[in-house]
């Protein structure tokens, strides 16, 4: 009888020490930043403009990219249910956001200390599997293109906490393109002095500036 308090006190003690050591990880997972976040939408955009305006080689017509909350909303609310696959709305026309036919879609899964300059960098980082000139990927690179494509104008990203697909500190982060890139057979963009081909606006660090498209914050 003795034994069997002995056993039970530490099957109680241990289970106490686990929930002590859980409670203290989960305390210590950071606060993921809102969508209406400004340094997160900064960080978001900014990241995505760096590279786009240092494309090699360089791009005519490649347009800034501005946020949109709507692209915002629709990523977080993906985001939210945890599955490491894409919304299935971005394949049917107009039923992702109303106004928009195709919305584009990268995401990514790694730890809640990850920054959109490091998830968006690891986007980039396909740009060496991609051969400009045939239009061709050796290995997966439509993240980079969806980064770099030029007729895209605006995007949304969100980020939420996933402890269902790698462990309690497991983020998903999601961005929303619009218009989406990515089409069968077509350049991301058009070789050339940076800015040569803008449409309409300003020429701002090597990017075209279309100043009748808003930032919606």
């Amino acid at each position: 009888m003795a034994l069997m308090k002995k056993l039970n006190c530490c099957w109680t003690l241990g289970l106490c020490l686990v929930a002590s050591r859980l409670c203290k990880a989960l305390l210590d997972i950071p606060k993921l930043p809102a969508i209406d976040d400004a340094k997160f939408i900064k960080e978001c955009v900014d990241s995505h403009n760096e590279f786009r305006s240092k494309v090699k080689p360089s791009a005519a017509d490649m347009n800034i990219l501005k946020w949109d909350k709507e692209l915002a909303k629709l990523a977080k609310s993906w985001s939210k249910q945890c599955k490491f696959a894409h919304n299935p709305c971005t394949r049917k026309r107009y039923a992702c956001i109303e106004g928009h036919d195709f919305v584009g879609e990268n995401i990514y899964l790694g730890g809640v200390q990850s920054t959109p300059k490091q998830v968006i960098s690891s986007w980039h980082s396909e740009n060496e599997h991609y051969n400009f000139d045939n239009m061709t990927c050796s290995k997966i690179c439509g993240h980079y293109t969806q980064i770099v494509w030029a007729n895209t104008l605006t995007v949304g990203c969100a980020v939420s906490n996933c402890p269902n697909l790698m462990g309690y500190s497991a983020a998903l982060f999601v961005c929303n393109y619009a218009p989406p890139g990515n089409e069968i057979n077509t350049s991301p963009y058009t070789k050339g002095e940076p800015c040569s081909m803008c449409k309409k606006g300003d020429c701002r660090n090597n990017l075209c500036d279309d100043l009748t498209v808003p930032m919606r914050m």
